[in-house]
């Protein structure tokens, strides 16, 4: 038979950019329940949990006491409550994955995934155990490209049509990327299309399922991450490089989208020492 291409499959798969924010492994005594959302995918794995009910995930569908030989997946920007006391002992891999700039596939899930399955934090500890940090590097990310397949193929029709509908729009995406700070407007991405506002906004929410602000803000949040992880920024620098007036109303933006203040971020998810 002559050989037949999957063509979509690999343009597709170039599009894809995984991308590992955070893995580690031990203890957390700091989330206390507040909810919060935070610009990346969280992989949650139990390792020991001796008290029980103390730990748990909810959101607005579910609550889910964290039992180890459990994974527990929370999407990005989805705002849940984590509860986590200081016996609890876990991994996490925080990641994101996209096809466009700024367009993550898991944009669309709407809940707290939960999944009975030991065998990923087999794979997680053996990657965590890997003294040689390439060849660490390859076993997470084989493992979060191999968890990503199994959920996105949970997901529906609808969840996962929409990251193409942001293809009609690349102009737009690739000017966010290059032009993504708090001064950034919508009247700036509509006369790239020499169209009014409304009708930009109207035809971009159609499209892909939210506002061209929320877009931008969910942007603008992803960036102001990334600076307050990388590098010896302070916050009032992260905010003078991201177009905001002053420090407080950075701290403000980032507080109300996160549930997290901008030092207390960096104390939780900063790397202290080199992957």
């Amino acid at each position: 038979m002559p050989v037949a291409n999957r063509i979509g499959v690999m343009n597709a798969a170039d599009r894809m950019v995984l991308r590992i924010r955070h893995f580690a492994r031990g203890t957390y005594p700091e989330a206390d329940g507040t909810p919060g959302a935070l610009p990346v995918n969280r992989f949650f794995l139990p390792i020991r949990n001796p008290n029980g009910e103390a730990c748990y995930m909810e959101d607005g569908v579910i609550h889910e006491t964290l039992h180890p030989g459990y994974v527990y997946f929370i999407p990005l920007f989805h705002t849940a409550r984590v509860c986590l006391d200081a016996e609890l002992e876990f991994l996490s891999i925080q990641f994101t994955l996209e096809l466009y700039g700024g367009v993550d596939l898991f944009s669309r899930v709407p809940s707290i995934r939960k999944i009975a399955d030991a065998s990923w934090l087999a794979r997680a500890e053996a990657a965590y155990a890997e003294p040689e940090e390439f060849v660490a590097a390859a076993m997470v990310r084989a493992l979060t490209e191999d968890f990503s397949a199994h959920l996105l193929g949970t997901l529906t029709e609808e969840q996962l049509a929409f990251a193409s509908a942001f293809s009609g729009f690349q102009k737009e995406l690739d000017y966010i990327q290059s032009h993504c700070l708090a001064t950034t407007t919508v009247d700036e991405l509509a006369a790239l299309r020499g169209i009014r506002r409304e009708v930009f906004s109207r035809n971009f929410s159609l499209a892909v399922g939210i506002s061209p602000k929320q877009f931008l803000t969910r942007c603008l949040v992803n960036r102001a991450c990334d600076l307050l992880l990388h590098g010896d920024r302070l916050v009032r620098e992260v905010a003078f490089e991201l177009g905001f007036a002053n420090e407080y109303y950075f701290s403000r933006f980032f507080k109300k989208q996160t549930g997290l203040p901008p030092f207390r971020f960096q104390e939780y998810y900063r790397p202290q020492k080199p992957f």
